[in-house]
């Protein structure tokens, strides 16, 4: 049933999956070799930026497409009744949370899908990509439900998300390493959520890397969901008030 929720607005659902697709395909035009300081030296520049659209991807998928839905669920009272019911407050949120991973991977399968058809390359750990997008959508999801939790309006979800999305898509090395930025701004860009993500996912497409190879990015990644829950906890509501 969580399922059904999220794609009975076809259109916002068809949007979430189609945008990052459509990314994908504009900078597969950019073929030239990408050679800046603290990128992979020889790397298509298309194949440096094929991880980290994966990882914008879901980072909008997850935190904008759950604050708005959210949001929409209590305008439409939907909170309010699953309150009087007998559906535990928890297993709403686990449906919600669940729905959205499943949907998320399948957005996930269909940009690698896409990426590759049109030359890049993700390595042989394509496998290792699909559990750090997991990791990385509880980050978005929990960040998503506690932007839900301050908000009142679908409209004022939107739009706090997506001021929150927009400095971390080009603040986090997305499309040209971090050490090309100002010294003092690479500090806070390394412990940005969207940055041990977009780290991992180019690791392991680009250089073969392995899951002890990035601990650090797992240990910030941890980090950033056991954040988002507990801000998600403090913040969400079920009511109106």
């Amino acid at each position: 049933s969580s399922v059904k929720m999220l794609v009975r607005d076809k259109t916002a659902f068809l949007m979430a999956l189609i945008f990052p697709i459509v990314f994908v395909l504009a900078f597969a035009v950019f073929d030239v070799s990408f050679d800046a300081e603290g990128a992979i030296a020889g790397v298509d520049y298309f194949e440096y930026v094929l991880p980290a659209l994966l990882a914008i991807g879901l980072m909008n998928f997850a935190m904008v497409g759950t604050a708005g839905s959210v949001a929409r669920y209590r305008e439409l009272k939907i909170l309010k009744r699953s309150v009087v019911t007998r559906l535990p407050s928890s297993r709403f949120i686990a449906g919600q949370v669940g729905a959205r991973l499943v949907l998320a991977g399948v957005q996930t399968g269909l940009i690698m899908l896409v990426g590759l058809l049109v030359g890049g390359s993700l390595g042989s750990g394509w496998p290792l990509l699909f559990v750090i997008s997991t990791l990385g959508n509880l980050i978005f999801l929990s960040l998503g439900f506690a932007i839900a939790g301050r908000v009142g309006t679908v409209d004022a979800a939107n739009n706090t998300a997506g001021l929150a999305t927009t400095p971390l898509m080009f603040f986090s090395g997305s499309f040209f390493p971090i050490e090309s930025m100002p010294s003092w701004l690479q500090p806070v860009a390394d412990l940005l959520p969207l940055t041990p993500l977009i780290d991992s996912m180019r690791a392991i497409a680009l250089q073969g890397a392995g899951i002890a190879d990035i601990g650090s990015e797992l240990a910030l990644i941890g980090a950033w969901i056991a954040v988002g829950l507990g801000l998600a906890r403090m913040t969400f509501r079920f009511s109106d008030a």
